[in-house]
C-alpha cells in the first residue's frame, strides 16, 4: 500500500514527467510498480478514475491548494 506521500510522489512523478504520466494514464498498475510503489485497489481505482476527467481535474482535486497553479500539457 503507498502511503499519502508515495502518492504524492506518484502524482508529482506524472506532473513532470510526460513519459510516465503516458504509462500511468495506460496502465496504473504496472507504471507504480515500475515505479517502486504498490497501490491498493482504492488507489489504483482513483488513479484510473483520472483517465475520464483529466489529470489535471484529478490533482485539483487531490493536492493541496497552497501549491498555487499547476501547468500541465
Amino acid at each position: 500500500m503507498a502511503t499519502e506521500k508515495e502518492m504524492y510522489e506518484l502524482i508529482g512523478r506524472a506532473v513532470m514527467d510526460a513519459e510516465f504520466r503516458k504509462k500511468l494514464m495506460a496502465d496504473p498498475e504496472q507504471a507504480a510498480k515500475e515505479a517502486g510503489f504498490t497501490l491498493t485497489a482504492e488507489q489504483l481505482a482513483a488513479l484510473k478514475s483520472a483517465e475520464g476527467k483529466g489529470l489535471a481535474a484529478v490533482l485539483e482535486e487531490r493536492l493541496p491548494k497552497t501549491l498555487g497553479v499547476i501547468y500541465i500539457e
